[in-house]
């Protein structure tokens, strides 16, 4: 537990010397590109192509808050509405 709450420290530390693109950029690399990818192309898993979404904010955010299909909740990870932004404004910066 106690490494845990170390790493989630130093990811704090980390985003906190960003600029809120970097922030998002970073978030999404932590909890999302493992299966959409770093340009949101990757599908693994099932995992939907970003780059071509058409998907209203509002319906981004309430797939990232309460996750859809294979794609778990990403709340808890993302921690704060703040985060959740970051990433929301990183993945409408992947569309073509």
């Amino acid at each position: 537990m106690l490494i845990a709450c170390q790493e989630t420290a130093k990811q704090q530390d980390d985003l906190s010397s960003q600029t809120p693109a970097e922030q998002g950029a970073s978030l999404y690399s932590m909890h999302c590109a493992q299966c959409h990818g770093e340009d949101g192309k990757l599908g693994a898993s099932g995992a939907r192509d970003l780059s071509t979404s058409k998907l209203s904010d509002q319906d981004i955010l309430h797939i990232i808050k309460k996750g859809k299909g294979a794609m778990p909740s990403m709340k808890a990870l993302l921690e704060t509405d703040q985060n959740i932004n970051l990433v929301l404004s990183h993945i409408k910066g992947l569309r073509r």
